[in-house]
């Protein structure tokens, strides 16, 4: 995963705000910010320093009355702002941080209004960020409702998690999707852990060939790494606590559910899972079918297969005695 790169220009009064929004930055998104950076020395201006941030991908502005003070020439601002950032590749961002003279035109162009407060400022800029990385059709959403504060701080600013009930979920989500890489919403009502994991993974584009516990491995693994929200849609108690993403990933538990998910009980919606290499779904489901004496040559065919994918030989030979299988020959999926 390349990182971007963010040069952030800006005075010296700001200093303190460029840190603070730096770090929230490189955890909140994937890419690099350094306040020291862009700092703007006695020996030169806002313009001149701007320049320097010609070679990375992304140039932000903080613009106050320290870093602009007063109105430069339009064919100063305009040629290093617009022209060199056009021609270098550079995505230009203006953060208002008070009253200063900057030239109007750059309310038109990515502008970020910072005197709502710093911690709103950050948010948006984040937002802004991902948006950008996602290129969806959707607009910058501006909404941070102020009842669900608690949820913008423990899962939106940090990593963290949380319960909380379901419209107050589906409200976060709708509002602060845009603050992540990606919101994976699992349906957990009346299903099993096989089940969940299984369709987390297909969220996320795994083939999850493993057993449950290796799945959970593989998951987690990859969610440590990324900056997700992961809703956890009304999961029973005991597993819950199998299923929290840790690392860089935010998990959402809701109290109540909001989408309730019926699986198929059937050979077809087995060789479906299977099809789709989500083996230890399919496993469950092949066993219970057998309990239930539903095909159960076919189904212990199948589980004589996924055994063997596992290296489980022993209960592979059993499943194959006990049916009195043949040589392994998988079920044709079609």
């Amino acid at each position: 995963m390349k990182l971007k790169n963010i040069f952030l220009a800006h005075a010296g009064a700001d200093h303190e705000f460029a840190g603070r929004l730096s770090r929230f930055l490189e955890f909140g998104c994937n890419v690099t910010c350094s306040a020291d950076e862009g700092l703007i020395p006695a020996s030169q201006d806002l313009l001149s320093k701007a320049e320097e941030g010609l070679a990375s991908d992304i140039l932000v502005l903080l613009l106050s009355e320290a870093s602009w003070p007063v109105r430069w020439p339009r064919e100063r601002w305009e040629r290093i702002l617009f022209e060199e950032t056009r021609n270098a590749g550079v995505e230009l961002v203006s953060v208002a941080l008070g009253d200063c003279p900057f030239p109007p035109l750059l309310r038109r162009r990515n502008f970020i209004d910072g005197t709502v407060g710093q911690l709103t400022t950050m948010r948006l800029v984040k937002r802004w960020i991902w948006h950008r990385e996602t290129e969806t059709a959707q607009t910058l959403n501006p909404t941070f409702a102020a009842d669900l504060e608690d949820l913008y701080s423990n899962l939106s600013d940090e990593a963290g998690t949380l319960k909380s009930s379901g419209a107050d979920a589906s409200r976060f989500v709708r509002e602060a999707g845009q603050e992540f890489e990606a919101v994976l919403w699992v349906p957990c009502h009346r299903r099993s852990l096989a089940q969940i994991v299984g369709e987390l993974g297909s969220q996320l584009g795994l083939a999850l060939e493993g057993t449950v516990e290796q799945n959970c491995r593989s998951i987690h693994d990859l969610l440590a790494a990324r900056r997700c929200l992961l809703v956890l849609d009304a999961p029973a108690a005991e597993l819950a606590a199998e299923l929290i993403a840790g690392g860089r990933t935010s998990t959402l538990v809701t109290k109540e559910p909001v989408k309730v998910v019926e699986t198929p009980i059937s050979l077809a919606q087995a060789r479906k899972l299977v099809e789709g290499r989500r083996y230890a779904e399919a496993y469950e489901l092949l066993y219970g079918l057998l309990d239930s004496d539903i095909s159960t040559a076919d189904c212990a065919r199948e589980l004589t297969w996924i055994c063997e994918q596992w290296n489980r030989m022993e209960e592979a030979e059993s499943l194959r005695s006990h049916y009195r299988l043949p040589p392994t020959e998988q079920m044709s999926l079609f």
